[in-house]
């Protein structure tokens, strides 16, 4: 999906990358600062399993001194015909907050989620109520296999923000 919504916070991930875990890229070209890098790193943690900036030549040591050590890094070197050199790779991010993440959820699905694991709400109750419930209901693992399901089940024409899907081949 690009320009993925990351929950509170007014950040959006260039890319995720959503499958057997949700990965977020955020991308810097020579144009670009990287004023806002702290701020898209703390809101990147709180979701994805795994991070990785691809960015110009120029910002890698700027880059190495902000991104937490799990964040992978590539750089693009070249203009006319680009190459990709990885840095560092992307580790597993540790501190993925439910609280955020479970804010992905859109009330139909975090009904349907309640409802599959064996505890439907109270009728009527609000999308905030459920999200509550669901988290006292499952552990970290159990809410991030629910969230990635819904979000690849999810119908991009319903999306409130544009994101569009693509598959590698």
């Amino acid at each position: 999906m690009y320009e993925f919504w990351v929950p509170r916070s007014n950040e959006r991930a260039d890319v995720a990358v959503i499958g057997a875990s949700m990965d977020g890229f955020e991308i810097k070209t020579g144009r670009d600062t990287l004023k806002r890098l702290p701020r898209q790193a703390a809101a990147y943690a709180r979701v994805f399993d795994r991070c990785y900036v691809v960015l110009a030549e120029r910002h890698v040591e700027d880059a190495l001194d902000i991104l937490p050590a799990w964040w992978g890094i590539t750089v693009i070197r070249g203009d006319s015909m680009p190459s990709f050199e990885r840095i560092r790779e992307a580790g597993i991010n540790h501190s993925v907050d439910a609280e955020t993440l479970i804010r992905l959820l859109w009330r139909d699905e975090v009904h349907a989620t309640l409802c599959a694991f064996g505890a439907p709400p109270e009728p009527g109750a609000g999308r905030f109520r459920m999200w509550e419930q669901l988290l006292a209901l499952v552990d970290l693992e159990a809410l991030k296999v629910a969230v990635r399901g819904a979000l690849i089940q999810r119908d991009p024409a319903r999306a409130r923000i544009p994101s569009q899907r693509f598959s590698v081949r």
